[in-house]
């Protein structure tokens, strides 16, 4: 055991007397005192010859005990100033470790263990070499530039792929105009890489002068697409290319162009049909403009583009720029492609609609009303006597049509070029069976569509029945416009008949919107337009003054009621399929029912929630719809007025919220508001329309209060709605 032990010093008898007599008669005084240090005057020593004596162990061990090695780095840090004093031991940290020695007392514990009682165990201590480390350093040094160098590698590889992507993309174009097709094909057969061609051709002048003619904004474009191109070339299947002919410049990507496709008719299709789904795919697919044109693909693949998020996490920062960049490649295309002239073919007129819906989506409204007056200007009526072509321009015709009337109730001016009120909607039109082709899933990504289940779509039959409901609308215009003079009990009464017995005759596949029934989204927004109507048809009459105490509370309960019924069914929508995917008409519906509620409900906590809740489906919808960012503002302006405001915690979720000035709400809306002049149509509305509101009631509606609710609407309570997760 004693050849654990190292001396230190020298070991003297009167030395260690001395040590031991000092410990006998220092052992009542502070630590202090007992070293020595302050003993005597002018720093003089006490003692044999006049010398310092160092106190000191002796005998230290080799090996310390972990707990003896723990409390000497501790003390040490206390030295270094990286540890904080603890006020039980107000003492000089030389001195602490002179007591912190460990005698390494082994198999047993050391004293200092033994007279805590703590654990003594014995570590061995390992000591890492400088050298070791150095060379440590220098691996590491030199593997972290082996990773930049292969990383620079990379990155001058994938610009290449790129370059020599786009430089293909654009050989191809110089191919179709200039020709060399039979020396690139014999060139091939000889077996010369694809590379090698690409640089002869690079050389032909003609291919220079192409290159040096692309504009800083095309470039910008090539490789907007090139990156989209990138996240979806995984989906890439060339055993079932879409298309037969290439009907647009923007893309080569069969996956994109398939995956915009998809989108289209999964979302915006069913809402606003204007062509045959199938007759389009069929004739895209066979090459033939029958019933599709390069005009009218890009058309629907910009529109897609609102709803198109990448299948890859993690590159939302750069997704919304690029979603919208591409978005405007196809419709610049598109717009290039359109030529003006007195008579249009029914894909440029079909075209010219799907752009009003882009264009109204992105909030540029003022150009959107241009396309769809063009499509409204140049639609015919088919005859009877047409079939599949016929079918198709029946589609187009009523589909055009409900934009119309939809963008003249959204802007309170007069619909152009109507549909005579004599036409009968959809004559030769199959409607939905069981055995229709037409079928939906729920589609957002790649892949949806065949790990999403197949339903019947009912989308032909729900935009048949869209179609009878803006017939009604359309004649509410005309009633509020002044066309038929003042604004009487007789003409709204009717109005609201016919919309009461519009939905009284809905079909049974498209009439219920119960949640448990998992209704689609397109007859959601039907159920959701309905609603939305009835409101605009008696908003001017709440606010005129016009009427008996018992009847103006009527009008109001109908308001609040119906706003109710279209707000259960947004939550309802949301909660199957997410707010995102709704269409601009969703959202101006959305708007008019929360100012309903928000203007007539007596209870403010009810009114905030409203408030929020519109908010948030509106901010939902604006991840892909700039539109409704101004919307939003506009909103919220009008609720401030009528003194309710969210609260603090919406606000926290919802973040800050944009400015927009007078040029973004004129291209929401084209008006600096979106809610009814109601003071101007307040000119037009008969004075004594209250008057004889009841009789004329009594003999219109049956003895029905305007008030009165269905035992479904009854059910719904919109405070438990938007509080619902």
């Amino acid at each position: 055991m004693a050849d654990s032990y190292r001396n230190l010093a020298p070991s003297t008898q009167s030395t260690d007397q001395s040590s031991s007599s000092g410990k006998a008669s220092g052992a009542n005084d502070t630590p202090l005192t007992s070293s020595g240090a302050n003993s005597g005057g002018g720093g003089s020593n006490s003692g044999d010859g006049g010398q310092r004596r160092r106190r000191h162990p002796g005998h230290v061990t080799v090996m310390a005990c972990t707990e003896c090695r723990k409390a000497r780095a501790k003390v040490r840090a206390l030295e270094c100033g990286t540890h904080t004093r603890d006020p039980q031991f107000p003492i000089a940290s030389h001195i602490l470790i002179f007591c912190l020695q460990c005698d390494g007392q082994r198999p047993a514990s050391c004293s200092r263990c033994n007279s805590r009682n703590l654990r003594c165990l014995y570590e061995p201590h390992t000591k890492t070499h400088k050298d070791d480390l150095l060379r440590e350093i220098e691996s590491m040094r030199q593997e972290h530039a082996g990773l930049q160098d292969e990383h620079s590698e990379l990155k001058e590889t994938n610009k290449d792929l790129e370059q020599l992507q786009h430089s293909q993309s654009v050989i191809l174009d110089i191919l179709t105009n200039n020709g060399h097709v039979e020396e690139v094909i014999r060139r091939l057969r000889e077996g010369e890489s694809q590379e090698s061609i690409a640089r002869w051709l690079q050389g032909r002048p003609e291919l220079r002068q192409f290159i040096a003619s692309i504009s800083e904004s095309d470039r910008h474009l090539i490789a907007v697409v090139s990156r989209v191109e990138s996240l979806f070339e995984v989906f890439e299947t060339s055993s079932n290319p879409i298309g037969s002919r290439r009907w647009t410049r923007v893309t080569r990507s069969d996956a994109l162009i398939r995956h915009l496709f998809e989108l289209y008719f999964t979302w915006v299709h069913p809402v606003h049909m204007l062509f045959s789904e199938l007759n389009f795919l069929q004739s895209y697919r066979d090459g033939d403009e029958t019933f599709c044109s390069s005009a009218l693909v890009n058309a629907v693949c910009g529109m897609a583009c609102h709803l198109l998020d990448s299948p890859v996490p993690g590159v939302a920062s750069r997704d919304v720029q690029d979603r919208m960049n591409l978005r405007n490649g196809f419709m610049d295309e598109a717009r290039n492609l359109l030529s003006p002239g007195p008579e249009l073919p029914l894909t440029s007129i079909q075209a010219f609609a799907v752009m009003f819906v882009a264009d109204l989506s992105a909030g540029k409204a003022r150009s959107a009303a241009g396309y769809l007056r063009c499509a409204a200007d140049h639609v015919r009526v088919p005859s009877e006597s047409e079939d599949d072509a016929g079918a198709n321009s029946q589609l187009s015709q009523w589909g055009v049509h409900t934009l119309n009337t939809t963008w003249s109730g959204i802007t309170y001016q007069k619909p152009f070029n109507p549909v005579s009120p004599r036409t009968e909607v959809f004559i030769n039109v199959a409607l939905d069976q069981d055995s229709a082709p037409e079928q939906w899933r729920y589609y957002r990504q790649p892949g949806d569509d065949t790990n999403n289940p197949r339903r019947q779509s009912f989308a032909i039959l729900t935009a048949c029945q869209q179609a009878k409901l803006y017939r009604i609308v359309h004649d509410t215009i005309n009633v509020y416009c002044g066309a038929r003079g003042r604004v009487t009990a007789a003409a709204v009464i009717g109005c609201f008949r016919r919309f009461h017995d519009w939905k009284a005759n809905l079909p049974e596949e498209i009439a219920c919107t119960d949640e448990e029934s998992q209704p689609l989204p397109h007859v959601l927004a039907l159920h959701i337009q309905y609603n939305a109507a009835i409101i605009q048809l008696l908003a001017p009459l709440a606010a005129s003054g016009y009427f008996h105490e018992e009847d103006g509370r009527h009008i109001r309960n109908t308001l609040i009621n119906h706003a109710r019924t279209g707000l259960n069914l947004v939550a309802h929508g949301n909660r199957l399929y997410s707010s995102r995917y709704g269409m601009p008409i969703t959202a101006f519906c959305i708007l008019h029912m929360g100012d309903a509620l928000i203007q007539y409900s007596s209870d403010d906590s009810l009114a905030q929630n409203v408030l929020a809740f519109c908010l948030e489906m509106l901010q939902q919808n604006q991840a892909g719809f700039p539109l409704c960012g101004p919307l939003r503002q506009l909103f919220r302006q009008n609720a401030k007025q009528r003194g309710i405001e969210p609260d603090q915690d919406f606000n926290a979720r919802a973040g800050p919220h944009d400015r927009y000035g007078v040029d973004n709400i004129l291209d929401a809306c084209t008006r600096l508001e979106y809610s009814q002049p109601v003071d101007q149509i307040k000119r037009y509305i008969d004075r004594n329309i209250g008057e004889n509101w009841t009789e004329e009631w009594n003999k219109q509606m049956n003895q029905q209060r305007p008030g009165r609710q269905s035992t479904t609407d009854r059910s719904m309570q919109i405070t438990s709605l938007l509080n619902d997760d």
